[in-house]
């Protein structure tokens, strides 16, 4: 396995924000950073346990993943993406992701979502993306031991695990029958780690209909993994190297050795903990995010 040497990725900043945007325009980060995710709560009040869920999920995720995506003028309306979006006239480096705490569809539906809002038009990566958890399913979520693999999902689709990013670089194949994920290192990653599988290519869910475009793996080859779109209690929803290796496919420095233990143990042999809820419909489609290209900032 490849390992690079941990970086600072991310600059968190949390706390609720619903003025954010105005007129002025944000001083870009000093140079020195390796990149940065910025976190910016749009609803009140956020839980204290979806506060402790984010900063861990954002810490696995930035000592996994690095890249300089870029600096970007972010100019838009308040509310073109999602509800409760504010207005944004700044220039930010890499992601910005918004994170709400909101009804969506009542308790024991749709748990989350996840929309991608603009992309970086070198590389199709996220640069502004937002995570709506629902409201009515926080507690439960918490007292079930859920909530923490939920935001973990999610972050996921918002940092690049969706059809946004990989279609446009052609890392996808197959039907609604049989759609695959083709990018090298993850398929080399899967066939180490799940050597009963026949196929050279990784399976992408085939049970929501829609192909190539299901941004989860395939539930019944993977089980409990945490790109899938399914979840239960007892759950761990390990980072495998496989949904690493995806995001090396994508264009991100991948730091493998943070990745949990995991091996594709197939389903049915009857002694996996069946899913009790479903985020299949997790990743809002959106088509297609707005592309904004990176500005060229001297010192970086």
């Amino acid at each position: 396995m490849w390992r690079f040497a941990p970086t600072i990725l991310f600059f968190v900043f949390t706390g609720s924000v619903p003025g954010c945007g105005g007129d002025g325009v944000t001083t870009p980060p000093p140079s020195g950073f390796d990149g940065q995710i910025e976190v910016r709560y749009v609803s009140a009040p956020i839980p204290s346990e979806v506060e402790v869920a984010v900063k861990s999920a954002v810490d696995k995720w930035t000592r996994a993943l690095h890249k300089n995506i870029g600096d970007f003028r972010l100019q838009s309306p308040a509310g073109q993406c999602f509800d409760h979006e504010p207005q944004l006239n700044e220039v930010h480096h890499n992601l910005v992701l918004f994170v709400s705490v909101l009804p969506v569809d009542g308790p024991s539906n749709e748990l989350a979502y996840t929309d991608v809002c603009q992309v970086s038009d070198r590389d199709q990566l996220p640069i502004v993306s937002h995570i709506r958890l629902d409201s009515e399913d926080v507690p439960r979520m918490q007292s079930d031991g859920k909530l923490q693999a939920v935001v973990m999902h999610e972050m996921g689709h918002a940092l690049g695990f969706n059809p946004k990013t990989y279609l446009p670089r052609n890392l996808a194949a197959g039907g609604r029958n049989d759609p695959v994920f083709t990018g090298a290192r993850a398929r080399a990653e899967f066939a180490a780690h799940g050597a009963w599988y026949t196929g050279v290519t990784v399976p992408l869910e085939d049970a929501s209909g829609v192909g190539p475009s299901d941004p989860h793996w395939r539930f019944r080859v993977f089980g409990d993994e945490l790109m899938v779109g399914a979840i239960a209690t007892g759950f761990k929803a390990p980072l495998s190297t496989i949904t690493l290796g995806f995001f090396q496919d994508i264009g991100y420095d991948v730091d493998f050795s943070v990745a949990d233990p995991y091996e594709v143990v197939p389903l049915f042999p009857g002694d996996r903990i069946l899913p009790q809820e479903t985020l299949k419909s997790d990743f809002r489609m959106t088509w297609p995010a707005e592309a904004l290209s990176p500005l060229i900032v001297k010192g970086r």
